[in-house]
């Protein structure tokens, strides 16, 4: 009788399927683990994007902004958003609202403004750390646009 000879997979693709196999378990292992973190993750880019605009007006204060009373709403901010539960459905909107302000490496009042009023959205109980809406300043106005 003659015995049939079995094929055997080339080294290339052997090696290709190991390759293919060890980036799937790394993958899938990279999405169980942000699943599990997904809370710390959350409250992380929270945190860099309110404290990447804090820093923006550190460094160059915008007039009609007082940094002090956006500090401390920022400070009392990231404390209940680390203690406390996440509501996703909240978070989410909330982030939309915040995410493109620091991200032309300059800060304006508007911007500012947008941020406070997205962190007390977020927490109404922190109305009372806002300024109150008269000491805000745009820099633009619409009446400013509307009269150029």
């Amino acid at each position: 009788m003659e015995q049939t000879e079995k094929k055997k997979m080339s080294k290339g693709c052997m090696v290709t399927l190991i390759v293919v196999g060890v980036i799937m378990v790394m993958a899938i292992a990279a999405a169980v683990t942000c699943w599990v973190k997904k809370d710390d993750l959350a409250r992380f880019a929270v945190q860099t994007v309110i404290s990447g605009t804090q820093q923006l007006l550190e460094e160059s204060p915008v007039e009609g902004i007082d940094a002090d009373k956006f500090s401390t709403l920022v400070e009392v901010f990231l404390e209940k958003i680390n203690t406390s539960e996440l509501d996703y459905e909240k978070y989410g909107i909330f982030f939309q609202q915040i995410q493109s302000v620091p991200s032309d490496k300059k800060v304006d009042s508007a911007e500012v403004i947008l941020l406070m009023d997205a962190m007390v959205e977020y927490f109404p109980e922190l109305e009372e750390y806002l300024p109150v809406e008269d000491d805000w300043e745009t820099t633009d106005s619409p009446e400013d646009i509307i009269t150029e």
